[in-house]
């Protein structure tokens, strides 16, 4: 989002000059490179752009700041070196820089960096209260909606039914080439990648649909019309993330607020607060929303404001009495109060958008 680097310093510098949006929007394009080769460099660009580069986990020594601050000092040497003197433009480059990721991301094709931007927003900010300082809510929401775009795209496309490969096999019988082998083995490997891509389509569709038609929860043992409507959105969310493709559909989350809201009453889907809504979380439900792999796990304390569902379960599971450890450390690194008040669906959706982007992170590899 070059074309905006106006609008997103104006978080930092109400009346950028000329010189100066020139010289941020060549930082920007030079840091880009650097996200596409280091998939958690991009996840710290998030968690900056979301929270903040003046909290934690952040400090003057992180690689995210050290790099912004050097590549943003190779043209303007004016930019002050102390993070808390600097905080709000790294956070600002930061989102400049992340929301081009998202804008040059081709229409045909599904890219793993930007989806994995989208995913990280979207998981980050679904819950967590709107900015009260104008420019970096609209900044914000610039970005949000620029994610939106992307998982639809990414989403429609990794679903898109076809046959072309077989077709092409089908031609190559017809037209009998001169090498035939050296034909006809690409185009079976082509062909068998197809029907495995079919088949992960189909399965998706099934395991999910019957998952919906039984109710039954996996993680709790029980059918979730039994479970309190904060279990069952819990529960759900989880179950229904562990069964979908990459990235999910866009109407993932209308199954989870199906699961969780049939046969319940209106009145026991009020808001409830994060800190109440923990109270039910048992044991399993901790477990199961714990990252598969150590590297993912330590993701968790990295990008809590990615995170947040995941890093209170954390928190949670490293207590000695479980429920209720959370306090004010957790909302500062989170940006998410205790007290703030969700549907029981709303943070069922949002633990199934944390165990998507687990399984995302769990994949990343720096090229």
């Amino acid at each position: 989002m070059l074309n905006k680097t106006l609008e997103f310093l104006r978080t930092a510098d109400p009346q950028p000059t000329d010189e100066k949006i020139r010289k941020r929007k060549q930082a920007a394009q030079d840091l880009l490179p650097q996200l596409k080769k280091n998939p958690r460099i991009l996840l710290d660009f998030v968690q900056g752009t979301v929270a903040g580069f003046n909290s934690t986990p952040f400090t003057q020594e992180s690689a995210a700041v050290a790099l912004l601050i050097q590549t943003i000092k190779t043209g303007d040497e004016t930019l002050p070196h102390d993070l808390k003197e600097n905080s709000v433009e790294l956070r600002a480059v930061a989102a400049i820089v992340v929301g081009e990721l998202l804008a040059d991301e081709v229409e045909g094709e599904a890219s793993d960096d930007p989806i994995s931007a989208a995913l990280s927003l979207r998981s980050a900010l679904s819950v967590r209260p709107a900015a009260g300082e104008k420019h970096i809510k609209w900044m914000i929401e610039t970005l949000l909606s620029a994610s939106d775009d992307v998982l639809r795209s990414a989403a429609q496309l990794s679903r898109k039914r076809g046959t072309p490969a077989l077709e092409h096999l089908e031609r190559l019988k017809e037209t009998a080439p001169t090498d035939l082998w050296a034909a006809v083995v690409p185009a079976m490997r082509s062909a068998l990648q197809e029907a495995t891509t079919q088949a992960a389509i189909d399965r998706e569709e099934l395991e999910t649909l019957w998952w919906m038609f039984t109710g039954y929860s996996k993680v709790a043992k029980k059918p979730l019309v039994e479970l309190s409507p904060s279990e069952a959105a819990f529960c759900s969310g989880i179950e229904l993330a562990e069964r979908a493709l990459l990235p999910p559909s866009p109407s993932a989350i209308e199954m989870v607020k199906r699961a969780v809201e049939f046969g319940r009453k209106t009145s026991s889907l009020i808001p409830i607060s994060l800190q109440d809504s923990t109270k039910e979380w048992s044991p399993a439900m901790l477990t199961a929303l714990a990252p598969t792999d150590a590297s993912t796990d330590e993701a968790v304390l990295r990008y809590p404001a990615l995170l947040p569902m995941s890093c209170a379960c954390h928190r949670m599971r490293g207590s000695n009495n479980g429920a209720g450890k959370l306090g004010k450390e957790f909302t500062a690194a989170t940006g998410i109060p205790l007290n703030h008040a969700q549907s029981p669906t709303e943070w069922g959706a949002q633990v199934f958008r944390e165990k998507i982007l687990q399984r995302v992170i769990a994949g990343m590899k720096e090229s």
